[in-house]
């Protein structure tokens, strides 16, 4: 028997336990019916192990007693009375054993995925300790186990803060990449869902970065295929095994956290991307030798204007409006379609 039930746990995953423990919670409710029943032999024959988790899920409910939830009762009156008492007693341990398979199943299968929209950023928690802020436009999913505290990095930008002295590694997955972890403050970077590219920031403790098919353990020593950094140091990786280790300013790369952003001979396509994570208007540039011009500053992310404006007075450039875009061309322009902002530039 034992064995038996080891081998159903081995083949379903814990969400579709969870999954399995809410159906047969509901088959044995007030509520069952026949749509129900359909429902849930669907459900069972979708996959085997949704029928391993049913069973194991079926398993666990008749050891807990098979409780129903009514008992009929016997003819003599006294017995009646014994059978009321014990079966009261019996229904609320059936009534505990419902309400602690719902909370573990919602557990199981409650929503993992923290995301940011434009101009937002969030700061969450996770059940270990470890902190996680969030820029905008960024998704990420948690997928913590008993083995490995497992994060993986959808789309944007997060920076972790990992508690120390934990025994499970603190994992962050990128593409095909990950960075392993354990009492350390890091940023992960990622633009493209689909894309293999990103950059990793060690801001101080040690993190290693490898093939997200190796084993979730922090490695003593480097070896082939895996790199990793020491304190203020990131690794940008552009995909096809093309890498490129620096050093960048930690007050630079983290400003967006103090709602700035701070260019140092940025060019101006890539700033201007910068600016549009943060805002429903966005900039853009006419014609890439535009793009190219160089900036540097600091400015509020929160003012995209006041860039725009310094970058046209910088360059001699005018600025149109265009509903919710503001582009920056050389071009003349109808001086009635030119965009003056009211905010003056940091």
């Amino acid at each position: 028997m034992e064995s038996r039930i080891a081998q159903l746990n081995k083949i379903a995953s814990r969400r579709i336990r969870a999954q399995a423990a809410l159906w047969v919670t509901e088959l044995h409710g007030p509520g069952r019916n026949t749509a129900l029943d359909v429902r849930v032999r669907r459900w069972i024959s979708q996959d085997p192990r949704h029928a391993a988790a049913f069973e194991l899920a079926t398993e666990a409910w008749q050891r807990s007693g098979n409780l129903p939830w009514s008992i009929p009762p016997t003819a003599s009156p006294a017995t009646q009375s014994r059978k009321r008492l014990w079966a009261s007693g019996r229904a609320a341990a059936g009534m505990a054993i419902l309400c602690i398979s719902f909370i573990c199943a919602v557990y199981f299968l409650r929503d993992d995925t923290l995301a940011t929209g434009p101009g937002e950023q969030r700061s969450v928690e996770l059940n270990d300790g470890t902190q996680v802020l969030l820029n905008a436009n960024s998704h990420v999913v948690v997928q913590y186990d008993d083995r490995v505290r497992k994060v993986r990095l959808v789309s944007g930008e997060a920076l972790f803060n990992v508690v120390k002295h934990q025994p499970r590694p603190f994992v962050v997955v990128v593409g095909d990449r990950k960075v392993i972890a354990m009492g350390t403050s890091f940023m992960v970077r990622r633009e493209e869902p689909q894309g293999s590219a990103f950059a990793v920031t060690l801001v101080e403790g040690r993190v290693a970065i490898e093939p997200v098919s190796w084993p979730d353990v922090l490695p003593s020593r480097s070896a082939a295929g895996m790199k990793l950094l020491n304190p203020g140091q990131r690794l940008r990786f552009t995909g096809e095994a093309l890498e490129e280790v620096d050093s960048p300013s930690i007050e630079k790369v983290t400003a967006w956290q103090r709602g700035q952003l701070i260019f140092e001979d940025t060019s101006l396509s890539e700033a201007a991307a910068e600016f549009n994570r943060y805002g429903s208007n966005r900039i853009t540039i006419d014609g890439p030798a535009l793009g190219r011009l160089r900036v540097g500053g600091v400015f509020r992310i929160s003012d995209p204007s006041s860039f725009v404006q310094a970058m046209a007075n910088a360059y001699h450039l005018q600025i149109v409006n265009r509903g919710n875009v503001i582009a920056l061309t050389d071009r003349q322009i109808d001086t009635r379609q030119k965009y003056f902002p009211s905010n003056d530039p940091i």
